[in-house]
């Protein structure tokens, strides 16, 4: 600014003059925000929707498949014979079967050449 017509009433008038005007703005925007933001429904809110209704579903049918009677015999029945049962036949052995020998140095096959 040239200091000729620089002066402290201008720079005071316009100093207030922009914080006037700034403060005009803020007010317009705290009364006009609840006028454009009004009850809005997003695509992430119809779709939440949905997901919810079908994960409803899902628990529904599976406390409709749970066997309670079942789960509470199986978790108040001692189970002090788990040791005691026996494979059935057909079915993997408890114990690992033992390695075999292997041979010494003199029955090891030579190398084929």
């Amino acid at each position: 600014m040239d200091h000729t017509r620089d002066n402290p009433l201008k720079r005071f008038a316009a100093f207030w003059i922009a914080a006037l005007l700034i403060a005009s703005f803020a007010i317009a925007c705290v009364i006009f925000r609840p006028m454009t933001h009004g009850d809005v429904t997003t695509n992430y809110d119809v779709k939440s929707e949905a997901r919810i209704e079908l994960v409803s579903e899902a628990r529904a049918a599976q406390e409709a498949a749970l066997n309670t009677a079942a789960l509470e015999k199986a978790i108040t029945e001692p189970s002090d014979n788990l040791h005691k049962q026996v494979p059935t036949p057909g079915s993997k052995p408890l114990v690992a079967p033992a390695p075999a020998e292997t041979p010494k140095e003199d029955e090891k096959p030579a190398p084929a050449e």
